[in-house]
């Protein structure tokens, strides 16, 4: 883009957005040129200068930007309009952006041609409205930051009538409101305390059998509830372990054990506990 076609687009887009004053009126806006490089200094400086009369123009790299100070002092920046001058508006650009913005003020950004919904994305989510791409210079993106200041409050006021109503929908009046006893939403079947057998589920088949290879005590739990009561107890004296891991200490050990919590031993070796063992460390 040539120095002449430049700054035809920048005329076209500060009238477009009512940015600039007839000749003769004090009461100019304050712009701010963003360049990506110093040598789109010199033909934005000879645009300021031939319309001085009607803006009040600044130029500035965008490494300065990072060391910007300003309050919202401007009502406009126009970002990457040097020729042959791309500046990219990222998530670190734009919300310096909106720190020297005044409310209202609005933000002109050129971008590469077929990039524009990206940039229209980003400008959204830093806060900026109303962006939309411009109709009379393609790649450019157009936003306007919220009317109101960062902080800003006002005071809600309601007439009478209003307040009224407001009060009395939390108002309770004893007499008419009507509560309902906790007890009443309780059905006879809530009352019935259940059975601690039917309590006991496996973790696998989440019903009261023991699943295959059962390993949690379940399996032996029921299989003596079932058993007779006088029926003779097995003996055990010569009992083997059927995994041969029980000695091996508690890491070994399944959950229905009877060595679990004893100290590790050798085969065949009666465990025995010191007497260090059996009293309180406190």
């Amino acid at each position: 883009m040539d120095d002449h076609r430049t700054k035809v687009d920048l005329l076209k887009l500060l009238d477009d957005n009512h940015l600039t004053v007839a000749q003769g009126v004090s009461d100019r806006k304050n712009l701010l040129f963003v360049v990506g490089k110093s040598s789109a200094f010199k033909e934005l400086e000879e645009f300021a200068s031939c319309n001085a009369d009607r803006a009040n123009v600044k130029i500035d790299i965008v490494e300065n930007m990072g060391l910007a100070t300003d309050g919202p002092l401007y009502s406009a920046i126009l970002s990457g309009f040097g020729s042959d001058d791309i500046v990219s508006c990222d998530f670190i650009l734009l919300p310096t952006y909106t720190k020297l913005l005044t409310a209202g003020g609005t933000l002109i950004a050129k971008t590469e041609l077929g990039t524009e919904d990206a940039l229209m994305k980003r400008m959204k989510l830093c806060g900026f409205l109303n962006v939309v791409k411009s109709e009379s210079v393609p790649g450019v993106v157009v936003g306007n930051m919220p009317t109101y200041k960062v902080g800003s409050s006002d005071k809600v006021t309601l007439n009478s009538e209003t307040k009224e109503n407001v009060v009395s929908a939390w108002k309770l009046d004893d007499n008419n409101s009507e509560t309902i006893s906790e007890d009443d939403l309780l059905e006879a079947d809530d009352l019935i305390k259940p059975d601690s057998s039917s309590l006991r589920v496996c973790a696998t088949t989440k019903k009261a059998k023991a699943c295959k290879d059962c390993s949690c005590g379940l399996a032996e739990e029921l299989e003596a509830a079932n058993r007779p009561k006088d029926a003779p107890k097995p003996d055990t004296s010569n009992a083997k372990s059927s995994c041969g891991s029980c000695y091996l200490g508690d890491a070994f050990r399944c959950a229905s054990c009877p060595y679990l919590g004893m100290p590790a031993f050798r085969p065949g070796e009666k465990v025995q506990l010191t007497g260090n063992l059996l009293q309180d460390d406190f």
